[in-house]
C-alpha cells in the first residue's frame, strides 16, 4: 500500500505539490482566526451553586442553607465525584465536581431538577441559583467605570440595567459581575426612639410601607396579592385598566399615613425616608479613585480575542450615552498579552525559518534543495495544528510546546530524505538511474525506519500521559500535538518530499553539491569516530560519567515551575486581612497597598476590588481584596515583580500573594482537585467539633501508610450574639421569633416592595 502511494506521488508530482501548497495556504488562513488561549481548560466538569443570604452569619448560613441543599437536594446526583461547600457571612457556595468526560449539559439538567425543590428552604435569602459554566481562566476583561460628575448610585443604575445586559448578549460571555454596585433604593431608616414616642410599632411601619406599594414580597401584608387592573366593559368596547404607581421619590413615600394611627401621622414623622443603597458586600477602585468594576467572564473554549473585540465594540457603541462617565477596559485584558505573545512568536518563527534555510543552504549548495524543507516543514506543523483546530481545540502554550518538541522530528525527516538522496546519487556514480527511480527506492527503504520512528514518537509521550490530576489537562494537548506533527511528518516524507525532489531536482546530480557545513560535520565525525572505535571502554566510561553528572545536576538543581513561565503584563496581587475586618478598613488597607504599588517603577495602572459581587467568581468575605496591576511595556518584568513582592511583604497582619491570573487559577485548581482522603465531622458546637476532629486525626495517624494527617483549621471571627431572655420576653408579651425578626429588620433591613 505504501509503495503504491509513493509511486503515485512520484507519478503525479505536480499535483501533489500543488495540493501541498494549497493545504498549507488554507491552513495558515484558517489558523489566523483560531481560538488562542494561555492554558487549555484544566478544570474537571463542575457546577457551582450560590445562595445569597445577606445578614446571616457563617454558622447560620451553614445550618439554614448549605447543609439542607447539600444533604437533602444534591446528594446522589449521578456522576458526582466530590461535593464541597463553603459557608461565609451572607453566602453559601456549593461545588459539585463530576467524573472526567461527563456531559456537562446533562449534569446541569439533573442538578437543576434537584434544585427545583429548593422552595422548601427557609425564607432567609434569595433562592439558590446555578452559576453559568465558565472557563478555567474565565476573566476575559475588567472594565472600570468612574466619573467626577455622576454619582456611584447613578452609575450603578446604568451598569445594572444598560451595560450588563448589553455585554451579556455577546456570544461567548458567560457572566458579568459588578463590584461596588449600589442599587438605588427608597429606604425607610427607622429610629426606635421616634417610634416609641409616637407609639408606633415596627410591624405597623413595615405593613404601611409595604401596602403603600403595588407589590410586596411579604406574605403578611395586603400588597402580597396586588390584584389585576381588570377592564371596563362598555356597549361598544372593552377598556383595560392600568394603575400608575404614584410613589417614586422619598418625599412621596414619607407622606403616606401610618396604618392604625391618625391620618395626620405620616411615615416621615417616625422615620427618615431617603434614597440610598443596600449594605455593600464589596467595593472597587482604579488608581485610588472609587469606581465600579465590571468583570466579564467567558464560557469554556470561547475565543478570548473575539470576545474581547466584541466587548470593545459594545462599549464604544454605548459611549455616547454615558456622558461624563469614563470606561477603562484595560484594567485586566488578557487579549493584549496574547497579541504581544503571538507577535513575538511570529518573530521567533521567522528567525527559526531563516536559520533552517541557512543551515540547509550550508549543507547543500542548492537553492532547490533549500526549497524542499521550506515547504515540507511548515506543511507538517501547520497540518497538525489545523487538525486540532478543526476538532474545536483551543491553541495554547501546550500546543506550542508540542510543536516545538516535534520540530526536530519533522526537520530530521525532511533533511534526512534530501541527504539520503545525495548519498544515493554519489554512490551510484555517473551511471545513476533516473531521479524518480532513485527517490522511489529511497522512500521504500526508509518506510520501515519512518514507521518505527512514529511508534517511538508515540511511546515517548507515554510517561507524559501517565501524569494524573489537574496536569492531565495540560499533558494531553502537548502529546496530541506532538503525535499529530510526527504523523504528518511521516506522511509528508512519504508523499510530498519525494514529489518535491522529483519536481525540483530533475538534474539533481550537480544541484546537490556538498556544502561547507556538510564537509565540516563529516571531517569532525571522522576525527572523533576513529579513536572512539579503537577504545570502546573509554567511550563507555565517559558516557557513564556524563550520565551520572546529568542525574546529579537534575537532582540538586532547584525545582522550578512545572508549567512554562509566562511574562504576562497583567499581575494579580491578593490581599487577605484578618477575619472580621470591616469593609471600610479593608478598603483603606487595599488602597494603601495599591497606591504604593502604583507608584513603583514599571507599573502603568492599578485597579482593585474588595469583597465580592453577586454571582461573582470570588467566594470571599469583605476581608479579602485583589489588586490588578499592569506592567508597562518597556519595563523590566522580573525587576518590576521583585519590587511588587517587596512592597507586598511590607504590610504586617496582611497575607499577600503575587501571581499572574493564569498561575492563580492553576493553583486554585490544584487545591480544588486533590486526591486526599477527607473525613468530615458534623455538629453544631464548634469546640466539641475541634476536639473530636483532633481525636479522629490522632486515630488516623496510627494507620500504617498514613503521612501527617492534619485538621483543616476553622476560621472564626468576632460575632455579636443575641440570646432571648424567655422570662423577660413573657412579661412583655414577646415571642423569641418576634425578637429575631425585629432585630434583623433594624440591623440589616427588610425589603418590603
Amino acid at each position: 500500500m505504501i509503495k503504491w502511494v509513493v509511486s503515485a506521488a512520484l507519478r503525479f508530482s505536480r499535483l501533489v505539490v500543488a495540493a501541498a501548497i494549497g493545504i498549507l495556504g488554507v491552513g495558515v488562513y484558517q489558523l489566523h482566526n483560531a481560538a488562542v488561549d494561555v492554558y487549555p481548560e484544566f478544570e474537571p466538569p463542575d457546577i457551582q451553586i450560590q445562595a445569597e443570604a445577606l445578614g446571616l452569619s457563617a454558622q447560620e448560613v451553614e445550618q439554614l442553607i448549605t447543609v439542607p441543599i447539600e444533604q437533602d437536594l444534591l446528594n446522589g446526583i449521578p456522576w458526582v465525584e466530590h461535593i464541597r461547600s463553603r459557608s461565609m457571612p451572607g453566602l453559601s457556595a456549593i461545588d459539585l465536581q463530576f467524573e472526567p468526560g461527563t456531559d456537562l449539559l446533562a449534569a446541569r439538567q439533573l442538578t437543576q431538577e434537584r434544585m427545583s425543590q429548593a422552595k422548601a428552604l427557609p425564607n432567609v435569602g434569595t433562592p439558590p441559583i446555578m452559576i453559568q459554566p465558565k472557563s478555567a481562566t474565565s476573566r476575559v476583561a475588567m472594565v472600570a467605570m468612574r466619573s467626577d460628575s455622576v454619582s456611584e448610585m447613578q452609575m450603578s443604575v446604568l451598569a445594572r440595567w444598560q451595560i450588563k445586559p448589553r455585554l451579556m448578549s455577546i456570544p461567548g460571555v458567560a457572566n458579568v459581575s459588578i463590584w461596588g454596585l449600589r442599587d438605588r433604593q427608597l429606604q425607610v431608616q427607622v429610629d426606635p426612639q421616634r417610634l416609641q414616642s409616637r407609639k408606633v410599632t415596627l410591624t405597623q411601619l413595615i405593613e404601611t410601607t409595604g401596602n403603600a406599594l403595588w407589590v410586596s414580597p411579604l406574605s403578611f401584608v395586603e400588597a402580597s396579592t396586588p390584584g389585576t387592573g381588570g377592564f371596563v366593559e362598555t356597549p361598544n368596547q372593552r377598556l383595560g385598566v392600568q394603575h400608575i404607581q404614584p410613589i417614586s421619590t422619598p418625599a412621596q413615600l414619607a407622606n403616606v399615613a401610618v396604618e392604625g394611627k391618625a391620618a395626620s401621622l405620616r411615615i416621615g414623622d417616625v422615620a427618615k425616608v431617603t434614597e440610598d443603597h443596600q449594605p455593600l458586600i464589596g467595593d472597587a477602585s482604579l488608581d485610588g479613585t472609587p469606581s465600579l468594576m465590571l468583570v466579564v467572564e467567558r464560557f469554556p473554549n470561547a475565543n478570548t480575542a473575539q470576545v474581547t473585540r466584541d466587548v470593545d465594540e459594545a462599549l464604544d457603541a454605548m459611549a455616547p450615552g454615558l456622558s461624563g462617565i469614563n470606561l477603562d477596559a484595560n484594567v485586566f485584558r488578557p487579549a493584549s498579552y496574547m497579541t504581544t505573545a503571538l507577535r513575538h512568536l511570529g518573530v521567533a518563527g521567522l528567525i527559526a525559518a531563516v536559520g533552517l534555510v541557512a543551515a540547509v543552504g550550508l549543507l547543500f549548495i542548492s537553492w532547490r534543495a533549500v526549497l524542499i524543507p521550506v515547504v515540507a516543514v511548515p506543511l507538517s506543523l501547520v497540518s497538525a495544528t489545523w487538525v486540532l483546530h478543526l476538532r474545536g481545540e483551543t491553541l495554547t502554550t501546550m500546543t506550542l510546546l508540542g510543536l516545538a518538541a516535534a520540530t526536530a522530528v519533522v526537520v530530521d525527516d525532511v533533511v534526512g530524505d534530501v541527504a539520503a538522496l545525495r548519498s544515493r546519487q554519489l554512490a551510484a556514480g555517473p551511471d545513476s538511474p533516473s531521479l524518480s527511480s532513485v527517490m522511489g527506492d529511497l522512500v521504500s527503504a526508509r518506510r520501515g525506519p519512518l514507521l518505527v520512528g512514529l511508534v517511538m514518537a508515540v511511546l515517548v509521550m507515554a510517561p507524559v500521559l501517565a501524569i494524573g490530576g489537574v496536569w492531565n489537562a495540560f499533558t494531553w494537548p502537548l502529546a496530541a500535538t506532538y503525535v499529530l506533527a510526527a504523523a504528518a511528518s511521516m506522511l509528508v516524507a512519504l508523499v510530498v518530499t519525494p514529489a518535491l525532489s522529483v519536481l525540483l531536482l530533475r538534474d539533481g546530480r550537480q544541484e546537490l553539491r556538498a556544502g561547507p557545513l556538510d564537509r565540516w560535520i563529516r571531517s569532525g565525525a571522522d576525527r572523533l569516530a576513529v579513536p572512539a572505535i579503537a577504545k570502546p571502554g573509554v567511550v563507555g566510561l565517559v558516557v557513564g560519567v556524563l550520565a551520572l553528572g546529568a542525574i546529579l545536576v537534575a537532582w540538586l538543581a532547584p525545582s522550578g515551575p512545572v508549567l512554562p513561565t509566562l511574562q504576562d503584563r497583567n499581575v494579580l496581587v491578593r490581599v487577605q486581612g484578618a477575619p472580621g475586618t470591616s469593609l471600610t478598613e479593608m478598603n483603606r488597607v487595599t488602597s494603601a497597598v495599591a497606591a504604593e504599588m502604583r507608584a513603583a517603577p514599571g507599573i502603568e495602572s492599578a485597579g482593585a476590588h474588595v469583597g465580592r459581587a453577586i454571582t461573582s467568581d470570588e467566594i470571599v468575605d469583605v476581608n479579602a481584596g485583589e489588586i490588578w496591576l499592569t506592567v508597562a511595556p518597556g519595563a523590566d518584568y522580573n525587576a518590576t515583580l521583585a519590587g511588587i513582592r517587596d512592597i507586598a511583604v511590607g504590610y504586617p497582619g496582611v497575607h499577600t500573594s503575587v501571581r499572574t491570573y493564569a498561575e492563580d487559577r492553576v493553583a486554585a485548581a490544584q487545591t480544588k482537585v486533590g486526591d486526599e482522603l477527607v473525613v468530615r465531622v458534623y455538629g453544631s458546637d464548634l469546640p466539641t467539633l475541634r476536639n473530636t476532629a483532633d481525636d479522629v486525626a490522632g486515630m488516623i495517624g496510627t494507620v500504617p501508610g498514613v503521612l501527617s494527617p492534619r485538621v483543616e483549621p476553622q476560621v472564626t471571627q468576632p460575632t455579636l450574639q443575641i440570646e432571648v431572655n424567655l422570662a423577660a420576653a413573657q412579661r412583655h408579651g414577646l415571642r423569641p421569633g418576634d425578637v429575631r425578626r425585629e432585630a434583623t429588620t433594624l440591623i440589616s433591613g427588610l425589603p418590603v416592595g
